[in-house]
């Protein structure tokens, strides 16, 4: 199945955050089950979840299955909010579905697919529930039979092989051409994915292809819309996205996560204010739902990743102090246990260290950086080596962009190399640490179960490194050698893209914005604007690019041009923070413009 998967401060900040305690971040990638190797917190067994009840506006799903009419509604429930990612709820639904109905192969089929929502390896009951299914899929119809083959298929796959279900899938779609849902599965069954250049790979041609079908069939399809704005949100063509969400949350309303999903592309296209009304939305959906049915966010996983995504947007207006605000709240909003879905997510684990931390790096506030690493609260104990790691590397960084600001070059390069020597004995103990856990995992696991990753794909080493390189390519270019710091800040670059597609961004902004900083610093006008180009194509739209833009111009004394640019700054930031330097700045240049038409 497919895995569903920044002004003055280093693009790699925020990255580095991304496996605090956890190997990987389970992201919306456009898939229908959410991926990771981190040690998520399981469903409860089925039958140990409270009855489910019934729900309104989760979408318009449906497959017609064997089994009672009662049957047959949970059955929709669970699968309406399996395309809603609504792992909870969906469990609950199926199970009812068991109860009411013992022999209803699909609605243990639909146990057996949901588990697998929080990714990890092991499976509490998916097993079997699987072979209840199996063991009933002789009385049910054709179809039902290939999704229950498919499914087995993806049980018995190797980590990633999907190809076994794809070519059922396939067989299912033929079989039942007016089935919809087929489709959907089988688009979702896709090896997909972007290449480095932001174009679709391809199996992700073809999950676009087939989705595209089913919307001209069926435009107002809840889940195809929903895997629609997946399917090309990573790309380099998101406004493609923009007809399902506007739709979207009307189709599914009652849905935390389809009332959020319009924010992803609306963001993604730069209309930031358009977002945040889909982010406010969402909070207030899962607010009610929370408080009406008893539950906590562990048990609503969308509620702090809405929040994320509202804290990173907040940013992009300038609302900063709003952003604030906002991550005071998202420090109590993480339930009970610790691993939730998005907790396990690098602005998450920012915020262990403190919970303002990533507006102050969003501001290049460094000294107010170096204060909240000094009083972070970080035991002394082997589970929080991770988190001690980064908060190091995340001073040394800090230190080493206050040096730049100041033309401190010497304190600058001491900071880089400090760094590099952290991140060299981080590289090592994570080495050891695999090792071992390879060795425990092939001792324990059966020969089929995938192991532990080595440490050359360990995600915080390998976001550790893109920071290293911003640093030291800043280094290079205030030593007066601006062709190789160009080198390395486009290396920081591709290494950034490697890192994938995440939501929100995990990088605090573009390596472009961190080249371009540099570049004006060094007055290489002509390179600050290209790399400020560059971030743009990441953040159409943004006010810190934008500003960028204006203050370039106005350093190469182009005021005529730099009044433009400022004006357009501030009309991208329209209820920015009024005590913002940039913002006051700003205004007195066009009102400096204004006096002199007169």
């Amino acid at each position: 199945m497919g895995k569903l998967g920044r002004w003055m401060v280093g693009a790699a900040l925020a990255a580095i955050l991304m496996a605090q305690e956890a190997k990987a971040q389970a992201t919306c990638m456009g898939g229908m089950a959410m991926g990771g190797t981190g040690e998520m917190q399981e469903i409860p067994a089925p039958e140990k979840l409270p009855a489910a009840v019934k729900m309104v506006g989760l979408g318009n799903a449906h497959i017609r299955i064997t089994g009672s009419a009662e049957a047959q509604g949970w059955f929709d429930q669970g699968l309406n909010l399996m395309h809603d990612f609504w792992d909870y709820e969906s469990a609950k639904a199926f199970e009812q579905g068991v109860r009411v109905d013992p022999k209803c192969a699909m609605c243990w089929w639909g146990l057996a697919r949901i588990e697998g929502f929080r990714g990890g390896t092991t499976k509490v009951y998916a097993t079997g529930a699987l072979a209840e299914a199996v063991k009933l899929k002789g009385h049910v119809s054709k179809g039902e039979r290939l999704y229950i083959e498919a499914a087995e298929a993806e049980a018995a796959a190797k980590e990633g092989d999907s190809s076994k279900a794809t070519a059922i899938y396939r067989r299912l779609v033929a079989s039942e051409p007016k089935d919809l849902e087929a489709r959907i599965f089988l688009a979702e069954s896709l090896d997909g994915g972007f290449d480095d250049k932001g174009e679709p790979k391809t199996g992700q041609k073809e999950r676009i292809a087939i989705l595209e079908g089913v919307l001209r069939d069926a435009p107002e399809d809840s889940a195809a819309n929903h895997y629609w704005i997946h399917a090309v949100e990573p790309g380099n063509h998101p406004e493609l996205a923009l007809k399902s969400a506007a739709l979207l949350a009307r189709l599914a309303p009652g849905s935390g996560h389809m009332v959020h999903m319009p924010g992803h592309i609306y963001y993604r296209v730069g209309d930031y204010v358009n977002a945040e009304k889909w982010f406010e939305a969402s909070t207030e959906t899962d607010e009610k739902y929370m408080r009406e049915m008893h539950v906590g966010p562990d048990d609503d996983w969308n509620y702090v990743h809405n929040m994320m995504y509202s804290i990173a947007n907040l940013m992009e207006q300038g609302r900063l102090q709003e952003a604030n605000s906002l991550s005071d709240r998202l420090a109590g909003a993480r339930g009970k246990m610790s691993p939730t879905l998005y907790v396990w997510s690098a602005r998450d684990s920012m915020a262990r260290l403190n919970n303002r931390l990533p507006v102050a790096l969003r501001l290049g506030d460094w000294d107010g950086v170096l204060a909240m690493l000094e009083h972070a609260p970080v035991a002394e104990t082997e589970k929080t080596a991770n988190l001690r790691l980064l908060a190091g590397e995340l001073r040394e960084f800090a230190t080493g962009m206050r040096a730049l600001d100041r033309g401190d070059v010497a304190e600058a390069r001491a900071a880089s190399v400090r760094m590099d020597a952290g991140l060299w004995r981080g590289e090592q103990e994570v080495q050891g640490k695999a090792a071992a856990k390879k060795k425990e995992a092939e001792e324990k696991m059966p020969p089929m179960m995938p192991l532990m990753p080595d440490a050359e794909g360990d995600p915080l080493l390998k976001s550790l490194g893109v920071a290293s390189m911003e640093l030291r390519a800043g280094v290079l270019v205030a030593e007066g050698k601006p062709d190789a710091g160009k080198k390395l800040y486009a290396a920081a670059q591709v290494a950034e893209k490697k890192l994938g597609y995440h939501e929100p961004p995990i990088y605090v902004r573009p390596v472009g914005e961190t080249e371009a900083a540099a570049l004006l610093r060094a007055k290489d006008f002509a390179g600050a604007k290209s790399a400020y180009d560059e971030a743009l194509k990441e953040r159409p739209g943004s006010g810190f690019g934008l500003y960028g833009l204006a203050r370039v111009k106005e350093m190469a004394g182009d005021e005529a041009g730099a009044r433009l640019g400022y004006t357009e700054f501030l009309k991208a930031w329209p209820a920015a923070d009024a005590g913002l330097p940039e913002v006051g700045h700003a205004r007195e240049m066009v009102a400096r413009g204004a006096m002199a038409g007169r």
